[in-house]
């Protein structure tokens, strides 16, 4: 590579010398931890201790690589430490190659990983038996396929040493600290309105109104459906249970079965489909908190208050003509 004749710019070089000063630096450090693995190795390999010849060549191919680009690299910093121009300059064209080379073979690298440790593990144990068959001179040597890994029964554990370890080999089952529950602690009132509160809200879930206002404030688009009047809560709650049945159906793969009783509340609401049954379910529950007045002239809540009495207060009489 050729170096042009143009001259460093001042402000460039003042520009650029604080990122340049930290490259080198950074750079210098890798060196020195590159270099002495490298001796390190070069050491082994020159007392024909890690032998050379018959590697694999996708290795050989990627240590080029990284050499060509780490001197690619060397290059380039130095013209940069010398303030001069890297436009249009091979050199750049060079390292982003490179770069992409690299990035492209990481995917090889990870289906190759398991077969370089393989060979790794081999060839060290290759050297370790062969050293210590060096070391016995009068013990036979014995040919091992050092290709077949197999299970080793010697590295099991024993039951006798299980037992001897254990003691009396009796299971024992952890002891774990008493947790006293939340609802322990509460008194029979606080009990007593948290049940309350459980059953108002379940009843305020079944209610349309309750459920259309909810929709409302929460700004849920309006459904739609194909039903004439108002669905009974009787339908509502068979529709959610058969829902729940089917959803555990499809968990655990398997029909389960309908009894008698179920096959005839079925055609029951099948007779009343048109949904007439729900017109009064909620009646109800509307007027139970109106004030009203008994005979007496005493205020009522609705027929909350006077429990039966207020219901037999609307009896049909019959009339004679």
């Amino acid at each position: 590579m050729e170096e042009t004749s143009s001259s460093p710019d001042k402000e460039t070089v003042d520009r650029e010398a604080p990122q340049l000063a930290a490259a080198l630096k950074e750079m210098k450090e890798g060196l020195d931890t590159v270099k002495a693995k490298v001796q390190a190795l070069t050491a082994k390999v020159k007392a024909s201790q890690f032998p050379t010849a018959e590697g694999i060549s996708y290795l050989e191919a990627k240590h080029l690589l990284l050499l060509s680009y780490c001197q690619s690299l060397v290059y380039y910093l130095l013209r940069k430490a010398k303030g001069l121009s890297i436009d249009g300059h091979p050199v750049v064209r060079s390292l982003v190659e490179i770069r992409l080379f690299l990035e492209k073979i990481r995917p090889i690298d990870k289906k190759l990983q398991y077969q370089i440790q393989k060979l790794t593990t081999i060839g060290r144990g290759a050297a370790e038996s062969t050293a210590s068959n060096e070391k016995e001179t009068d013990a036979p040597r014995r040919t091992e396929d050092l290709l077949k890994y197999r299970p080793n029964p010697d590295m099991l554990v024993s039951k006798s040493d299980t037992t001897a370890e254990g003691g009396s080999g009796v299971y024992k089952p952890p002891k774990f600290a008493p947790a006293s529950m939340g609802e322990d602690k509460m008194s029979r009132q606080e009990k007593n309105a948290l049940r309350k509160e459980k059953e108002t809200l379940r009843q305020a879930g079944q209610s349309d109104y309750v459920r259309e206002l909810m929709d409302d404030l929460q700004g849920k688009p309006e459904e739609i459906r194909e039903v004439i009047g108002t669905e009974s809560r009787e339908l509502t709650t068979y529709k959610a249970k058969w829902e729940e049945r089917a959803r555990r159906e499809e968990e655990l793969f398997t029909r389960a079965p309908v009894t008698k009783l179920e096959k005839k509340k079925q055609k029951h609401l099948l007779k009343s489909r048109n949904g007439l049954l729900g017109l009064t379910d909620s009646f109800y529950d509307e007027i139970k908190t109106l004030p009203l007045e008994d005979d007496g002239g005493e205020k009522m809540s609705g027929f909350g208050g006077g429990g039966s009495s207020g219901i037999r207060k609307f009896k049909k009489h019959k009339r004679r003509h």
